[in-house]
């Protein structure tokens, strides 16, 4: 077939109207252009894309770097072999590539021409780039994601619908030491066990998984783990994640091992709370400790429970050598299991408690201790430490005891003076009574000597009426601060000795002596002579009760120079010297158990001792069992303003007051 100028025309249409291959043909071997359309002239340089411009011209003139190219070396082997050659994404220049095709055209059996044409694949080219590109950014991606999972210190484990593992990272497998066996949630639930922060056990459907499983999600939950024997402390991460249609195609479960944290951040707390409570206790005027728990060893001790320690074990010298020591040691007035059974009781309460107090032996004293023990807690709620606080509560528990004494005097006190009230009541009713009958039996002439007989007990009976009532008033002016003194400047000895001189005849008819001394014949010092009068009388009325006939009482008045002491002694029956002190007090009686010449109320020693205290003198008493008492007045030597004399006591009712004060002293 011969290639005429006609078909070379037609052909050259072909390839101008073709708008996406680019199209040139050469002649052979020579390659010189022939024709090209335009979409090949849009690849050529500026000065080469009119085909005017390279008709007739070599290819090598008009393509760039064509020496040594690739389409160099294709075009060789097309003129060479005669043959077709492909050459797929060819990089014309920059970043245009080509899929070019170069094909020889046989006419007769020879090769008339080659044809080149060229698809422009450059977007093609990048968008794979791209691709690759996205690819391999994506792949090192995954692997740097897959790294970073790996070898995170978190544990991270990822999981489907099933609860079969996807991700279960190196820290994971390490905590739950993962193999091929355990390789589901379930499975290795089975394989650990969980308990809340408060040490109560999780159930299987509670169980982190389960809920991620569930659709919840979880937020830093810290949980106990117990694995192999070994308990941590976790806090765990969940969520389940969702594809575009709402099905659940993955749990997420990241987890960290926090028990040193949370240990450092207890100890953190502690270190804080003890430094706190440090300070607060070294200032706190109350002894403190502070203990381990649950071994109670001391690890802190203020400078007030330090002072209150070593009276109790007064062998340990310093505040260090009682730490490290056993709280039991120490304090052994009680039950260690029952403390420790108290403080059980207080962590479950979350109180503050205070223990009933005890008895202790401190330097020597007794003193009564209530202790405060307050619970240390960490930050899951365990008891770390034990707070102790020392109260001393001596002053009120002696107070409570003297009320309780007091209270149980004073019921003894009203009963005996109901009795003193009764007794000569029933003498003056019963007198009366006699009176009245003979009275209607108009027998008062024969009895004469009865009746006379009975006006002196009702008398008498009025008298200790009198005394008893006016005792108790006296008592009650005084402890209410009415009772006065008419303070004079009075001759002491003169009025202690017109006292025994006006009282000798009445104790001489009880078959006693009363013997009067004095080593000065004068002192002048302010009192109420009264008010004395009465106290001497009363000291000798006891003398006289509790004296046997032939017995002897003694009143003598001693210079002391800066006071006079006034004694009255007597040798009768004396008083147990566990009584002595008491003998004083209100209410009290120390002779209960003696056969007694008389009867009293109790209260005339307390009167006493309150009328010597508001001369701003005190009293005491000596006494042996079956020997007998010695009471001692000792009165300042002050003398009031303002005196113009000396004047003396008057005695018009002594008379009276003798009567009144003996009034209880009777024969049986």
């Amino acid at each position: 077939m011969k290639y005429t100028l006609k078909d070379r025309i037609k052909f050259v249409e072909q390839i101008n109207s073709s708008n996406k291959t680019a199209v040139a043909i050469f002649s052979f071997p020579d390659l010189i252009v022939l024709e090209a359309n335009k979409n090949y002239l849009n690849f050529l340089n500026n000065s080469y894309n009119k085909i005017d411009n390279i008709m007739g011209r070599k290819l090598e003139s008009i393509v760039e770097s064509y020496k040594e190219s690739t389409l160099e070396k294709t075009f060789k082997n097309v003129i060479k072999d005669g043959k077709p050659y492909y050459v797929n994404e060819f990089n014309f220049k920059e970043e245009v590539y080509w899929d070019l095709s170069m094909v020889p055209v046989y006419v007769n059996g020879e090769i008339e021409c080659v044809i080149q044409s060229c698809v422009d694949v450059t977007e093609r080219v990048k968008n794979r780039n791209i691709m690759e590109k996205q690819e391999r950014v994506i792949r090192e991606q995954k692997q740097e994601l897959e790294s970073i999972i790996e070898n995170i210190s978190d544990a991270l484990v990822i999981f489907d619908g099933n609860g079969d593992f996807s991700i279960v990272n190196k820290a994971a497998r390490n905590y739950l030491f993962y193999s091929k066996v355990l390789n589901n949630v379930k499975e290795v639930c089975e394989q650990v066990e969980c308990t809340d922060m408060y040490g109560n056990l999780i159930s299987d459907e509670s169980l982190p998984a389960e809920r991620v499983l569930k659709g919840e999600k979880l937020s830093a939950y810290k949980i106990f783990m117990k694995i192999n024997n070994k308990r941590i402390n976790v806090e765990l991460n969940g969520t389940p994640v969702y594809n575009k249609q709402g099905d659940f195609v993955a749990g997420i479960l990241c987890f960290r091992d926090i028990t040193e944290k949370v240990k450092s951040e207890e100890d953190l707390l502690i270190k804080t709370q003890y430094g706190l409570l440090n300070r607060m206790v070294e200032n706190l005027d109350l002894p403190v400790i502070t203990l381990s728990y649950p071994d109670l060893k001391i690890t802190h001790i203020n400078q007030k429970a330090y002072k209150f320690m070593s009276g109790l074990k007064p062998g340990i010298k310093s505040i260090s050598s009682f730490k490290g020591k056993n709280y039991c040691d120490i304090i052994t007035n009680f039950n260690k299991y029952m403390l420790l059974k108290h403080i059980r009781d207080i962590v479950n309460k979350k109180e503050t408690s205070y223990l009933k107090y005890i008895r202790l032996v401190v330097d020597g004293e007794e003193v009564f201790v209530k202790k405060l023990y307050q619970p240390v807690l960490g930050l899951n709620g365990e008891l770390a430490q034990v707070v102790v606080i020392f109260m001393d509560v001596t002053q009120e528990i002696e107070a409570k005891l003297k009320i309780e004494k007091t209270l149980k005097m004073h019921e003894q006190f009203l009963t005996n003076i109901s009795h003193e009230l009764k007794t000569p009541l029933n003498v003056i009713f019963s007198s009366a009574q006699l009176l009245e009958l003979y009275l209607k039996n108009k027998s008062i002439s024969e009895n004469k000597e009865k009746i006379i007989k009975d006006t002196y007990f009702i008398r008498q009976n009025c008298y200790r009426l009198i005394k008893l009532i006016g005792n108790i008033i006296d008592l009650s002016k005084i402890e209410s601060g009415f009772f006065k003194l008419n303070l004079s400047n009075e001759n002491i000895v003169s009025v202690v000795e017109d006292i025994v001189q006006s009282v000798s005849e009445y104790v001489a008819s009880k078959g006693l002596s009363i013997i009067f001394d004095t080593d000065i014949e004068e002192k002048i010092i302010a009192c109420d002579p009264d008010k004395i009068e009465r106290v001497i009388l009363n000291l000798i009325s006891n003398a006289i009760k509790f004296s046997d006939p032939g017995d002897e009482i003694y009143v003598n008045v001693t210079d002391k120079n800066e006071t006079v002491e006034i004694s009255v002694k007597d040798n009768g029956i004396g008083i147990d010297k566990n009584h002595l002190n008491a003998i004083f007090e209100r209410f009290n009686q120390v002779d209960k158990s003696f056969t007694r010449n008389a009867e009293g109320s109790g209260i005339g020693l307390c009167l006493v001792k309150s009328i010597v205290e508001l001369h701003d003198g005190k009293i005491s008493a000596e006494s042996k069992l079956g020997e007998g008492s010695t009471f001692k007045i000792e009165l300042p030597l002050k003398v009031i303003e303002n005196e113009k004399s000396v004047v003396e006591s008057k005695c018009n009712s002594k008379i009276e007051m003798i009567n009144i004060e003996f009034s209880d002293i009777y024969s049986m």
